[in-house]
């Protein structure tokens, strides 16, 4: 089962004040090392993760043999072994304790993954994880809070999926339920957009035709476009999946145009979603001021 020294959690098997005096009994390990449920570590309590949950985990991130997966506060390893054992990725686990270390190592060998899945002893907010293209999580709000600024930072793209807790005012891209209730939270790192950028026309990127005004929280936006020769219009409804985004803009007099984009390096790619289902690349930008 998946557990961390790094953790704050609720117990998962009490009923009405009687807190963890059922679940603390059960051990968890192997003939070298054993841990009880709801035993402290470095900052909080751990308990063990579901394996229906672990794959649930894996489904929303659409975790595949071209990914790089990090778990952070790794436990027993569950999630980096369950990822290479069914996706077959390259799967590592930092985790605090060493003692969990070595189970880890032990667990991947008795489930002959130690060839994809690794482990090492270190602290999640010093360890480097910045190659990951998926990053999960069973730590509590708190934790997760701390590691937010980092995790915006990653890659756009980046799945980050947590068991359980949320993470503040970053809303999730998606929600999920296990069968027997737990809940997991999928984000996907946006690019960043804000700024001001010069708007090109496609055709003739030659020609400056507009000025775009975006205003980021998280994998959201507003802002305003401000034709050279026109009035300003509003950016309505603007949302981020990693270097993809899509916005409407609302101008006095004209209908409203409904847009998608891509971020490419420096650069935005701007096309106008037509009634019929068709599109068309329209628009250029540039970033000129961060």
């Amino acid at each position: 089962m998946h557990y961390s020294t790094l953790r704050v959690v609720l117990p998962l098997c009490f009923l009405g004040l009687t807190l963890l005096s059922g679940c603390a009994s059960f051990r968890y390990g192997d003939d070298q090392y054993q841990i009880r449920v709801g035993a402290h570590g470095k900052d909080v309590m751990w308990v063990p993760s579901k394996t229906e949950l672990v794959h649930l985990m894996l489904d929303q991130a659409k975790v595949t043999k071209n990914d790089v997966l990090y778990d952070l506060g790794s436990g027993d390893g569950i999630i980096p072994i369950e990822a290479a054992k069914t996706r077959g990725v390259r799967s590592y686990g930092i985790e605090y304790n060493k003692d969990l270390v070595e189970l880890s190592v032990r667990n991947a060998q008795r489930a002959e993954v130690s060839d994809l899945a690794s482990f090492r002893q270190g602290d999640i907010f010093i360890e480097d994880f910045s190659r990951a293209t998926v990053v999960t999580l069973y730590l509590g709000e708190n934790l997760n809070l701390k590691l937010k600024p980092t995790l915006l930072a990653m890659k756009p793209g980046t799945r980050i999926v947590s068991n359980t807790f949320r993470m503040g005012t970053w809303q999730p891209d998606s929600e999920f339920r296990s069968s027997t209730g737990e809940a997991g939270f999928l984000w996907i790192v946006p690019a960043s957009l804000d700024g001001t950028w010069e708007v090109q026309d496609a055709i003739n990127p030659s020609t400056s035709t507009a000025r775009l005004v975006i205003r980021q929280s998280k994998q959201y936006f507003r802002g305003s476009f401000t034709p050279l020769s026109g009035k300003t219009g509003s950016i309505e409804a603007g949302s981020i999946k990693g270097n993809d985004f899509t916005f409407e803009i609302n101008t006095p007099t004209e209908r409203k145009r409904a847009m998608y984009g891509v971020f490419e390096g420096n650069g935005l790619s701007l096309y106008e979603r037509h009634g019929d289902g068709r599109s068309s690349l329209v628009f250029l930008a540039k970033r000129v001021i961060r």
